[in-house]
């Protein structure tokens, strides 16, 4: 059976046991009454392919479409967004806060010496391991640690 359909043996056992090829004994089919069902198996299945094919590129096609009308409703809305002003632009909002670290920076490597003119007591060693400190900081923050 198997070299008449051109199938593997397993599929034989698989559509005798789904009842489309009838055994007639241990290992031995009634051929014809076998390959009448299997053609008829195979037909049908081939009409409703044809039909579930369609209905599947119709649904795809509706989800596509979906796709593309909901991408265009969120086209619109930053648009929207936009005119109103509830946008910023990135570059510019990268620009401003780089400005303000560069200014903390700058305040922050400044306090060994704001420190130093308020408290005279403090030597140039407490003073330059103050420094060394705060550098330290900013290092391992810009390192992202």
């Amino acid at each position: 059976m198997a070299a008449l359909l051109g199938i593997g043996a397993s599929q034989i056992r698989t559509k005798a046991r789904d009842g489309i090829l009838i055994r007639s004994g241990r290992g031995r089919y009634d051929v014809r009454a076998s390959l009448a069902r299997y053609l008829a198996q195979l037909r049908d299945a081939a009409s409703r392919g044809g039909r579930q094919g369609q209905e599947e590129a119709n649904r795809d096609l509706k989800a596509e479409s979906i796709r593309v009308k909901r991408a265009q409703a969120d086209a619109q809305e930053l648009k929207n967004a936009a005119s109103r002003g509830e946008l910023l632009e990135a570059t510019a909002v990268e620009r401003q806060w780089a400005s303000i670290l560069r200014d903390v920076r700058a305040g922050l490597l400044a306090v060994p010496s704001r420190v130093g003119a308020k408290l005279p007591h403090l030597t140039a060693h407490d003073l330059a391991e103050i420094d060394r400190e705060i550098r330290r900081s900013l290092e391992r923050l810009s390192d992202g640690n």
